[in-house]
């Protein structure tokens, strides 16, 4: 499973944490879609170099990360 695929799955936004509180969806942000794919673990991508702009998800795909990690 991939950490974008988990995401959308598993992934619950509570409304203190995120502006739109409910179901994670990785179309809301398809911009990080890609990044969330190198970081998954049958991507055979060994190094993930981020560059952005505040607020842009990065946390949250970190979060989605360590998720579909910790199966």
């Amino acid at each position: 499973m991939t950490v974008a695929e988990w995401a959308d799955t598993y992934r619950i936004l509570s409304g203190r944490a995120a502006a739109e509180a409910g179901r994670y969806r990785t179309s809301r942000t398809p911009y990080m879609r890609e990044i969330m794919e190198n970081l998954s673990p049958s991507s055979p991508v060994e190094r993930v170099v981020f560059m952005k702009a505040a607020q842009t998800g990065a946390t949250e795909a970190g979060n989605n990360f360590i998720g579909v990690n910790s199966l």
